[in-house]
């Protein structure tokens, strides 16, 4: 085997509270996971430049060495001490700052690839512990089940049920930045905190809208119809649709200039194919 094409696919966050900061400055979290049928394109080539080369279709500024891919195959290198050459091409459909998961599935996605393809004969257990410290949901996109999800992100509870409902995913025009959002809500006072955790399903909402003044003017329309969600830390808006009714109102409602998709859950991830 000289390469191997890998589905890297997105993630939903349904809730999201943050509990707690540790004394390391990461934060104890709780969120369920959904994994939903929207996919990034990676090929990984064996090569004998002795290099890591990563490109992808969006931006220049998240190829080569500033892709979390090219950090991953490097930390697997260090970790089994061999040296691993070969050519990244990743095809960008997740919206990169989208709260989406995009950059950690794509480098979970290197981690068990590569670990396949050079037959390296690293366990799940190995591929997560080295993931965690490229990503706090790197280890999810290993584990490749919809979970609740406690620590950092990286301790599961699998969720058993089955998801049938669909979602409609709005994409302003902005990169959430998790780190900026993570500083604004350690400048909040405990008491603040706490009424957000009380009233919100997810915590970054009220400073993701604060942040960006236009999508709030938009979410506020939208709230008025249904019940949007924010995925992570933003910038993706959610719902769940039952008819078109429901998707013409709503798309009525957004900027033209958003992107949107429809998608539906999976129930595991493509990647566990190469796990199993």
């Amino acid at each position: 085997m000289n390469s191997i094409a890998m589905k890297c696919p997105a993630k939903l966050n349904l809730n999201l509270s943050i509990l707690s900061k540790r004394i390391d400055g990461m934060h104890e979290i709780n969120t369920q996971f959904q994994l939903i049928n929207l996919f990034d394109d990676m090929l990984i080539k064996k090569t004998s430049n002795k290099n890591i080369n990563v490109k992808t279709n969006a931006s220049l500024s998240i190829d080569g060495k500033k892709n979390i891919v090219f950090k991953a195959i490097e930390a697997l290198s260090e970790y089994t001490g061999k040296e691993i050459s070969c050519d990244v091409n990743i095809e960008k459909n997740i919206p990169i700052g989208g709260g989406l998961g995009g950059g950690s599935s794509n480098a979970a996605a290197a981690l068990i690839g590569t670990n396949v393809l050079f037959q390296l004969g690293l366990s799940c257990e190995n591929l997560r512990e080295i993931g965690v410290k490229l990503g706090a949901d790197v280890p999810f996109f290993i584990y490749g089940k919809n979970a609740h999800a406690t620590g950092i992100g990286d301790q599961f509870l699998e969720e058993k049920s089955i998801n049938k409902k669909k979602y409609l995913l709005l994409f302003p025009l902005v990169e959430s930045s998790t780190q900026e959002l993570f500083r604004e809500w350690d400048k909040l006072s405990r008491h603040d905190q706490e009424m957000i955790g009380e009233n919100e399903e997810n915590s970054f909402l009220p400073l993701f809208l604060d942040k960006y003044k236009e999508v709030n003017i938009v979410f506020n329309d939208l709230v008025k119809m249904n019940n949007p969600r924010l995925s992570g830390t933003g910038s993706t808006i959610f719902y769940e649709y039952s008819d078109n009714d429901d998707i013409r109102k709503t798309l009525k409602k957004i900027p033209s200039k958003w992107r949107h998709s429809f998608c539906e859950p999976l129930q595991c991830s493509p990647l566990l194919t190469y796990l199993t």
